[in-house]
């Protein structure tokens, strides 16, 4: 894995795989979750990840958080290493759904580890059966993943941008701490999608980040939505109307609140 050599194609002189692993995006993305102090939590590191590809093609890549060799060999589940010995506190709760949003958010095949969507703790052994009633307990954390695979399947039919190539990582503030990025398959609405990461434990009631066109984007996932879990803080967050004030390099401007360690996808209803 990490050779773009690999997904090459023999014509090119290449090796002729479909896809790889991709190093580049797992790596960084636990790095930068992991860490104990917000201050400490790269940006860049994030914007490489999610920019990252082999030839040109993002759909050469599997991108994760998690894998059976990420969580073994010395390494544990990401809310393991997030809060060891306290794998569902609200930190291990918040950062491992960070990890695992911007997995089913990025251009890439996303990958999921058995047990990640209801917070499956400690390290990986084959021998270890999943424990099913975490399914129960963390059931609102499992349907915010199913949320967010039903968004990166386009499963409604607004969210199409999401299972195409394009990206552009558009806001990067790496002293708060927020990311932004447009997907896109074609473009317009219900295909562009506006994606908001924010790798900090602090609430904002007024932020602005750019988009794509002017009007109104749908709020479609809130990721501290207290549904997903009690722990979760329900910061106030809604649709937004972006008025045509260019920002961030696009021709609108979008005012946003969100929570702290929250995601948030935007989109546009189809006409």
């Amino acid at each position: 894995q990490g050779d773009a050599y690999l997904t090459r194609s023999v014509d090119m002189g290449g090796a002729g795989f479909s896809t790889q692993w991709d190093a580049e995006f797992v790596h960084p993305v636990r790095d930068v979750v992991q860490q104990v102090d917000d201050i400490s939590r790269d940006m860049w590191k994030v914007h490489h990840a999610l920019s990252h590809r082999y030839n040109q093609d993002a759909f050469e890549r599997v991108v994760y958080s998690e894998s059976h060799d990420e969580v073994a060999n010395g390494k544990s589940r990401v809310p393991e290493e997030i809060d060891p010995g306290h794998a569902d506190s609200f930190f291990a709760q918040k950062r491992s759904v960070l990890a695992a949003a911007l997995a089913l958010t990025a251009p890439g095949i996303p990958m999921l580890m058995q047990g990640q969507e209801f917070l499956a703790d400690g390290w990986f052994d084959d021998g270890d059966p999943l424990d099913w009633e975490r399914a129960k307990e963390f059931r609102g954390l499992t349907r915010l993943y199913a949320d967010l695979i039903s968004l990166r399947l386009n499963r409604q039919g607004f969210s199409k941008g999401l299972t195409g190539q394009h990206i552009n990582v558009h806001h990067v503030n790496d002293g708060d701490k927020v990311i932004a990025f447009h997907r896109w398959y074609d473009g317009g609405a219900g295909d562009d999608v506006v994606v908001l990461v924010n790798l900090a434990n602090k609430s904002w009631e007024d932020y602005q980040i750019g988009m794509p066109r002017a009007g109104t984007w749908r709020l479609r996932l809130n990721s501290d939505w207290s549904g997903y879990s009690d722990d979760f803080t329900d910061h106030p967050v809604s649709d937004v109307t972006a008025p045509p004030n260019e920002r961030d390099g696009y021709p609108a401007t979008a005012t946003v609140s969100f929570g702290g360690y929250s995601v948030l996808v935007f989109s546009q209803s189809p006409s």
